[in-house]
């Protein structure tokens, strides 16, 4: 039987294989593990007690974290259990729950206000295309419907004058997309590219750069 240690890369693996990022799971895992193999357990031994032993809320952790955290557990447990492997499935009804929010909705007026404010930075030496970046980005982000990372983090390849299209690459289930920007978007970024000169002769280049090295 292979070792714990050999079943989550297969689980990383195959996670891989249907778009998902390993990032999502690996840390967790390897603690499991670690936790595991501390025991002096074998995968033929992952029973409710000692699983549910591992669930066990961590002082200061928030019902996010010991979701997170539980969630990675439960879906090796998933995965060990459709090979064939005689373990503990921790059950959906065991995780915390969610801790949701009410989004605050900015109004027309204070949206104006922001892209006003952004409008008037004026240069700064510690970060040199401040100024020109950051009334693109935020119209971007909002115009286009993005995650706050996902424009953060787009390149200048990404950006597709021609089809008037972006390519975001890293979404929250790590798999790629097409978004379309309206015209009055799309000229936006082109002038950019413009104003930005060089930055777009490099296309490996962040589309946003902090400095000509680093990400915002």
């Amino acid at each position: 039987m292979k070792t714990l240690s050999e079943y989550i890369e297969d689980m990383l693996l195959y996670k891989e294989s249907i778009g998902y990022s390993r990032r999502s799971y690996e840390y967790d895992l390897d603690r499991f593990c670690r936790f595991i193999e501390s025991k002096q357990l074998n995968v033929s031994e992952l029973k409710e007690d000692v699983v549910l032993n591992w669930c066990s809320r961590r002082e200061n952790e928030s019902k996010t974290g010991a979701r997170r955290r539980i969630q990675s557990i439960r879906e090796l447990l998933k995965y060990l259990s459709a090979i064939g492997v005689d373990c503990y499935v921790i059950p959906s009804s065991f995780l915390p729950r969610q801790e949701t929010r009410t989004p605050y909705i900015f109004t027309d007026k204070e949206m104006l206000s922001i892209f006003k404010e952004c409008d008037g930075l004026p240069p700064n030496l510690c970060s040199p295309h401040r100024h020109l970046i950051l009334p693109v980005l935020l119209r971007l982000i909002y115009f286009c419907g993005l995650r706050p990372n996902e424009g953060r983090e787009l390149q200048s390849c990404d950006i597709d004058f021609d089809k008037g299209i972006l390519l975001i690459r890293k979404n929250k289930s790590h798999k790629e997309r097409y978004v379309a920007m309206s015209d009055d978007v799309l000229q936006m970024c082109k002038n950019y590219a413009i104003e930005m000169g060089s930055v777009w002769e490099n296309s490996a280049l962040s589309a946003f750069p902090r400095r000509l090295s680093r990400i915002i």
